[in-house]
């Protein structure tokens, strides 16, 4: 039977999210394992999100308000206030299943892991989509960690998806780990994928790593989101952090084992930032945009050297990338953004 003796802190970075913050709370406030540390860390917020935090009635909840700087340094605050042995971060606009902690511990007791990783649930104002973990019920220890768990967090390495979703939450991670080695997120204003980072300097130093088959990490497919909105600089930033990851990946010798999965989430990232110069600047911008981007001597390099198989698509829009055809690749991301797909 579950013991709940093992206090969890669970840390909820908040900032402008009042239309979404009582749905959040609420379900971690009815997880079925009730040890819990809930910190909400409210990142100067400028709506109603900040007086929410405070209304919470619940003992376990923990509310503190800082100054906005950014979803990174949210979350450090609320590593730097969290008590528990283990700890797990939820995102304001998110929601988890009642089960999800309690599921996550039982894995990591069962498997005398230090840290476990579930799947998840992409929820859509239609639909529902499941993402279960590849390897669930699969437990890693030592060097593998790096090789087997971390090398697929940095994206697919053919068309057959065998990575492993590279985020904060969805994971149950070690206290001791993160503080005895003072692992912390950069600003995302620095790293546009801010998660990744921490990935390289935790799973490193971990020990054990299992795989749950749990789903109960619910991520919305909310308007406005850090990932969706449009961001002109987003090329810029998917290139430096794309630049760091090979250097990391050199540090922590899998760089042959990453390169074609570093280079595969580049890539794909280059073609949304395509997407979204269409789809949100007028057309001579766009393809201004577009023809730069294409020109771009780290993108042409790895055009170059990229050997991943992604299906007919995405080998097209890569071609296109390579040829350097602007107008045509102005006229498939029109016709994406328009259909959707």
């Amino acid at each position: 039977m579950m013991s709940d003796k093992v206090k969890i802190s669970v840390v909820v970075p908040v900032y402008n999210v009042e239309r979404y913050l009582s749905r959040c709370v609420k379900s971690i406030v009815s997880q079925t394992y009730s040890n819990l540390e809930i910190i909400l860390v409210d990142d100067g917020s400028t709506d109603n999100s900040g007086k929410l935090c405070d209304d919470f009635k619940d003992t376990r909840i923990k509310v503190i308000h800082k100054k906005n700087e950014g979803l990174g340094k949210a979350r450090n605050t609320g590593i730097k206030y969290s008590t528990g042995k283990y700890i797990m971060f939820v995102d304001s606009d998110d929601y988890i299943d009642k089960t999800m902690v309690a599921n996550l511990y039982n894995s990591l007791r069962e498997n005398n892991a230090d840290t476990c990783i579930g799947g998840f649930k992409r929820v859509f104002s239609n639909k529902i989509e499941e993402y279960k973990n590849n390897y669930s019920d699969q437990t890693f220890c030592g060097k593998e960690i790096s090789t087997e768990v971390l090398v697929k967090m940095f994206g697919k390495n053919s068309k057959n998806d065998d990575h492993i979703e590279m985020s904060a939450w969805k994971v149950l991670f070690n206290s001791q780990i993160i503080k005895k080695y003072d692992i912390l997120f950069p600003s995302e204003r620095e790293f546009i994928s801010e998660d990744i980072i921490f990935d390289t300097e935790y799973f490193p130093k971990a020990h054990v790593v299992t795989m749950s088959d749990d789903i109960g990490y619910n991520y919305c497919d909310n308007e406005g989101s850090l990932t969706t909105k449009y961001n002109p600089n987003r090329f810029t930033l998917q290139k430096k952090l794309f630049l760091e990851l090979l250097k990391r990946s050199r540090m922590l010798q899998i760089y042959d084992l990453s390169y074609q999965r570093i280079a595969n989430t580049f890539i794909a990232n280059t073609r949304y930032c395509i997407k979204q110069d269409q789809n949100f600047l007028s057309k001579d911008v766009a393809k201004e945009k577009i023809a730069l981007i294409c020109k771009d001597n780290i993108l042409k390099d790895t055009l170059q050297s990229y050997k991943v198989d992604e299906g007919i698509k995405s080998d097209m829009v890569n071609l296109l990338m390579k040829k350097q055809n602007v107008n045509s690749l102005y006229l498939v991301m029109k016709i994406k953004n328009r259909f959707n797909i």
